[in-house]
């Protein structure tokens, strides 16, 4: 969670990063997605982000993810393959 927490610092304040792969990151829990969120919810260059494989973000950070959707109209691609971690309401707000 610490990590995104300070990508989503560099998301903020970089324009040049049009993508970025967090494939299988297991230690990204609900706390790190919120704060990538807010990262995403500035940033409008970044074009593909992958969050496959990463079955530690829970209903909440899924949710918050949705959220930054409905701002960030920059991302066209965002990869979420093999995240189990899914559930109901996240796919709703998905």
């Amino acid at each position: 969670d610490e990590g995104c927490k300070a990508l989503a610092e560099v998301l903020k304040i970089n324009p040049n990063l049009t993508s970025i792969s967090l494939s299988g990151c297991r230690g990204i829990g609900d706390e790190g997605c919120k704060a990538l969120t807010e990262g995403l919810k500035i940033n409008q260059n970044l074009k593909s982000i992958n969050l496959s494989g990463c079955n530690s973000i829970g209903e909440e950070g899924w949710k918050a993810l949705a959220e930054s959707l409905k701002i960030n109209q920059a991302l066209t691609s965002i990869d979420l393959s093999e995240c189990h971690s899914i559930g109901n309401e996240g796919c709703k707000a998905l």
